[in-house]
């Protein structure tokens, strides 16, 4: 009896050390873990990154349809020069002079700017617009008489009319001393206010080319 009460003592302890060890691997298994919640913190921004930069629209239309257009357009790019004010230049060039005549270009554009506060560039356009003719008058011998025929012009002959007209009526100005520069700007401020005399030669071609509006088909 004093041998049997050992044995039995110690087969209650490994019985009670196999059903204690399930209970503690299920609690291991059940006590969130620390590299687990890291883990979870690290993963939900990732994942609410990937929802948020690809919306569930964009999906459905990929694949469907022609891709869209990126970037500008062909009409969008602007020309490397702009052809008025390009034009506006050699107008004013001489003797193949261009940095010359680029320098005074510069410095119309300045005055223009400094007196208006406004962008020089769409004030130079608007006054080569409002100055241009849209009708040139031609003079044909037509049996033993001239008779005047109105054409139609192209846009560059219509701006280069305009221009040429700017620079004349700035010649009005030139016996008292002022500079040439000025002179021409304070003309294309005159045309934007209408008080410029180019308004009278635009006035009178179109009317000359209304009164012989019957010319037009001769040849």
């Amino acid at each position: 009896m004093s041998l049997r009460t050992p044995f039995t003592a110690i087969r209650h302890l490994s019985t009670s050390v196999r059903v204690s060890r399930p209970a503690a691997a299920l609690e291991e298994t059940t006590r969130p873990s620390g590299f687990g919640a890291i883990r979870d913190i690290l993963s939900a921004p990732s994942t609410s990154t990937s929802q948020s930069s690809i919306p569930p629209s964009s999906l459905s239309t990929i694949g469907s349809g022609p891709a869209p257009a990126r970037g500008y357009g062909v009409d969008a790019i602007p020309p490397k020069v702009d052809p008025s004010l390009d034009l506006f230049t050699n107008c004013l060039m001489k003797d193949g002079k261009k940095s010359e005549a680029q320098k005074m270009v510069s410095s119309i554009l300045t005055l223009l700017q400094q007196t208006t506060n406004l962008p020089p560039q769409p004030l130079l356009r608007q006054a080569i617009l409002l100055s241009s003719p849209s009708i040139k008058v031609l003079s044909m011998r037509k049996s033993a008489k001239t008779i005047l025929t109105p054409r139609a012009m192209t846009e560059r002959q219509r701006t280069r009319q305009g221009v040429a007209w700017i620079l004349k009526a700035a010649e009005k100005g030139r016996k008292g001393g002022v500079s040439r520069d000025q002179r021409i700007a304070r003309e294309i401020l005159a045309v934007l206010e209408g008080q410029s005399d180019v308004y009278k030669w635009v006035e009178e071609r179109h009317k000359v080319a209304y009164l012989n509006r019957s010319n037009m088909t001769a040849r």
